[in-house]
């Protein structure tokens, strides 16, 4: 199933959004498809991805008795100087997920990142998402990223664009090195990558490429 997205200017509250995202995946046992016919979504691309975090959430398992863990918290921290992803994931603060509050924590820098459950990194920069997966990778973090070559550095999951629409892939070695487990209702959904492969961001940018000489 894919949702066409016409435009920033439609109006698409998070609430709906996540709502719809719950529905998709309980009635087809998998996450929609998000299609796109502009390329700068701006906010409204955030509010679909901070969605889809959440049903990731819903459908992860992390080990028991993390020093950081609590009964009443799971921790998203999201790594931005992004207004509008600031915006769309602040919304999530306080939503429920298996009896926990989520609590959102933003950061700019890899110093502001503390413990968490999830991370996600709202950057394309292959630099810095090698420096942010340093910093957590004996962490029991649920890494999300939308950046070239985010899995083939050790990210669990990857946002990407194939012919229009936003799609998600795993990286399963990542996954099982932090120790958590991502649900069949994610991965029956996902695009499964091992490392050594080629990401489907990165196959996209060599044809780009090849398309161009």
């Amino acid at each position: 199933m894919s949702i066409l997205i016409r435009g920033s200017s439609q109006k698409l509250h998070l609430k709906a959004l996540i709502a719809l995202c719950v529905i998709v995946a309980v009635c087809t046992g998998g996450f929609p498809q998000v299609r796109s016919d502009a390329r700068d979504l701006s906010g409204l691309e955030y509010q679909v991805k901070a969605g889809f975090i959440y049903n990731f959430a819903k459908f992860t398992e992390w080990p028991k008795n993390l020093p950081y863990d609590s009964n009443s918290s799971l921790i998203l921290s999201v790594i931005s100087n992004n207004d509008a992803v600031s915006d769309a994931f602040l919304a999530l603060n306080g939503k429920i997920v298996g009896g926990k509050n989520i609590q959102v924590k933003m950061c700019v820098t890899v110093r502001d990142l503390k413990d968490c459950h999830i991370l996600f990194l709202d950057s394309t920069d292959r630099k810095f998402i090698q420096e942010v997966l340093r910093t957590v990778k004996d962490r029991q973090v649920l890494t999300v990223g939308h950046g070239p070559g985010f899995t083939q550095e050790g990210g669990i999951i990857n946002f990407f664009i194939e012919d229009g629409k936003l799609r998600f892939e795993v990286n399963r070695d990542a996954e099982k090195r932090a120790g958590i487990k991502l649900g069949s209702q994610i991965l029956r959904s996902a695009e499964i990558i091992t490392e050594g492969s080629p990401s489907s961001l990165l196959e996209e940018i060599g044809s780009e490429g090849k398309e161009r000489q």
